[in-house]
């Protein structure tokens, strides 16, 4: 049974890896948009200020999914 949930934790860790790998970058194409001056004023700048902080939440988010599921896999691979 231990085999099957490392198995199956692995599955779970490569899969987080790959939606983190596909939406790392989502935000991307808007935070260049707004660093070279795409929306101005103040309603400019708050949106700028807003998608640089979306997107560190969502790398933030990423990481720690990526960290969560591959603490638990060591944590399986441990077990005797």
């Amino acid at each position: 049974m231990v085999n099957l949930d490392r198995q199956a934790m692995r599955a779970a860790a490569e899969r987080i890896q790959r939606l983190s790998d596909e939406h790392w970058w989502a935000l991307d194409p808007s935070c260049r948009l707004m660093e070279n001056d795409t929306w101005v004023g103040p309603a400019g700048a708050r949106f700028d200020a807003q998608v640089h902080a979306d997107q560190r939440e969502l790398w933030d988010m990423l990481k720690q999914a990526m960290h969560s599921a591959n603490q638990r896999l060591a944590s399986l691979q441990d077990a005797p």
